[in-house]
């Protein structure tokens, strides 16, 4: 829109000065809806920690919708250069016994996803012949006792179990006996007898990409829904959906090396997905004001708005905006990264008892490098930071984009809470991983 300005001749108006006022105009719009949309806070309830008791974890063994955009299957469709032996490798991977603990279901995923199909990866940069039918179907047959929801949804359930334990909370895995297939949720309330005050029902929903066109990028995407199950009455009392947004690359790199960039992808995802998962059940404190803050030149802030650098609008991905206008350019590779303290005194204003028991604030801090306006992969982490801001101690890529977040951990009434982490858009505050592309973000020199 903005490049195919032409000037005016005669009158007086220039191509850059219509530019600005076009980019101040298509951001503002971005600016108030966000504003609109905090008046909805999309962050998950709370009132449940306070009756949690004894949990017990739960997957379910429901095989979720898998779908990878931009993959096409079968002999038509054919297979790219660099996708060509993709689809032979993930099958050897499992009938070769390599699929094992957590890492099976990443490989479970990527075979329903991409290699399920009596054919190829297909779709990059040219077409190969598709593997022998009595090849395909030999390995299929290999594999099939493999290849179950099971696998997928039990390797959630133990990413979880192994964050909490890392945080000092012992979660039981149990397994439910035969449902009617008539009843469409479980009971759970045997499990009373053993002691057991909540169970937390966990499955992943959704993975994949997303994305199409010739040689386009995908990005890789899970998705998963979580339920707390009171077992007294069977009364469910937390019922919530997070989705993981990960790496954007072409269909031929995700395909190189065996797959290998789409497999850590998704491992990625459970690793994210297990953290968010745990902290937004047992540690979430919502900020007591959830509206937007100012973060920059048109542009807000849900959480702890960033100080410096501060923001330029929002992300919009515009190939004349973004470069002239959205990320701003950090003074050196270890910038020093300043950020609202808490309690903000917005929170001292909304909720003064509680904020004046809050002790032992401290930060938590990720950086993200990005590649096609998406998180590339977290290349620096910092926990339990004493101070509203921080230098990087090791130096970021000259001449790179980065996006950032943080939150706030502290102790209230005697138990370790954590914030939402910052974010430009209020349904990206908890529902999907940090950092996403909706995180803050800057450019170094």
């Amino acid at each position: 829109m903005i490049s195919g300005l032409q000037e005016k001749r005669g009158s007086g108006y220039r191509t850059p000065g219509i530019r600005r006022w076009v980019v101040l105009l298509f951001v503002l719009v971005h600016v108030l809806q966000s504003g609109c949309a905090s008046l909805s806070t999309g962050v998950p309830p709370t009132a449940h920690q306070r009756t949690l008791g004894k949990v017990a974890i739960v997957s379910l063994d429901r095989e979720p919708e898998i779908k990878f955009e931009g993959f096409s299957h079968g002999r038509v469709g054919g297979a790219g250069k660099g996708a060509g032996t993709t689809f032979v490798s993930c099958l050897g991977q499992i009938g070769h016994g390599s699929c094992s603990g957590e890492f099976c279901g990443a490989v479970i995923i990527f075979w329903l996803g991409v290699c399920g199909v009596a054919g190829v990866v297909g779709g990059v940069a040219g077409a190969v012949a598709a593997s022998p039918a009595a090849t395909v179907q030999e390995a299929e047959a290999d594999i099939t006792a493999a290849v179950t929801a099971r696998t997928i949804q039990t390797a959630l359930r133990d990413r979880i179990t192994a964050v909490a334990l890392a945080n000092g909370t012992t979660l039981t895995t149990v397994t439910p006996g035969p449902q009617p297939s008539s009843v469409p949720t479980i009971d759970y309330r045997p499990f009373a007898a053993e002691g057991i005050d909540s169970v937390l029902e966990v499955a992943v929903s959704r993975a994949g990409t997303q994305g199409a066109g010739i040689n386009a990028s995908v990005q890789i995407y899970m998705e998963a829904h979580v339920r707390l199950v009171r077992t007294g009455d069977n009364a469910e009392t937390f019922a919530y959906d997070y989705r993981y947004e990960g790496k954007r690359l072409t269909l031929a790199e995700w395909s190189a090396d065996q797959g290998k960039k789409l497999l850590h992808a998704l491992e990625e995802g459970y690793a994210a997905l297990a953290s968010q998962i745990y902290d937004s059940v047992f540690l979430l404190y919502p900020f007591p004001d959830e509206g937007a803050h100012s973060a920059g030149l048109l542009a807000v802030a849900f959480g702890l708005a960033p100080i410096e650098p501060r923001l330029r609008g929002q992300l919009s991905g515009d190939a004349v905006i973004g470069p002239m206008f959205e990320w701003k350019t950090v003074t050196g590779v270890q910038p020093t990264l300043r950020w609202q303290s808490f309690p903000r005194e917005s929170d001292l204003r909304v909720a003064p008892a509680e904020m004046g028991r809050v002790k032992n604030v401290r930060y938590d801090l990720l950086i993200a490098r990005e590649h096609e306006l998406a998180p590339a992969g977290i290349v620096y982490r910092r926990d339990g930071l004493p101070s509203a801001e921080h230098r990087p101690a090791t130096a970021l890529a000259p001449n790179a984009r980065y996006f950032w977040t943080v939150r706030a951990r502290f102790e209230l009434d005697g138990r370790e809470r954590v914030t939402e982490w910052g974010t430009t858009h209020y349904m990206a505050r908890d529902r999907l991983t940090s950092p996403s592309s909706f995180s803050y973000r800057f450019r170094t020199p």
